[in-house]
């Protein structure tokens, strides 16, 4: 598996953990990710056994350096971050944070928090 792919996938894994637990419908998108992205099946079960750090922002950004492709990102993160039906504040700060370092507008983070609130 490509790294510029393990990267997104800890992105997500991060995402998941962020509010200290990761829900059985969280587990189920992981899982299939991991699988269907033929991820390394120590490291996909210690992703969905542990929490995950998440990657250095800087590394996303070079990763994805059209600002739609960030943008997917961080709407891929709050998606798996609501499948528990919670947007914990762990969560937002997290996206608060990479949306920043990716140059998001603020008012498109403060809808994002007002959606998912």
């Amino acid at each position: 598996m490509q790294p510029q792919r393990t990267l997104l996938l800890q992105a997500l894994a991060s995402m998941a953990w962020a509010d200290g637990h990761l829900d059985t419908r969280q587990r189920e998108i992981l899982d299939e990710l991991f699988d269907d992205e033929h991820m390394d099946a120590e490291l996909a079960r210690q992703w969905l056994r542990e929490p995950v750090d998440f990657p250095d922002p800087g590394e996303l950004k070079g990763l994805l350096p059209d600002g739609s492709d960030r943008m997917d990102l961080v709407m891929q993160l709050m998606h798996l971050a609501m499948a528990d039906r919670w947007f914990h504040p762990k969560e937002m700060s997290l996206l608060r944070r990479l949306g920043e370092d990716f140059g998001i507008d603020e008012a498109v983070l403060e809808e994002l928090d007002q959606n998912g609130a």
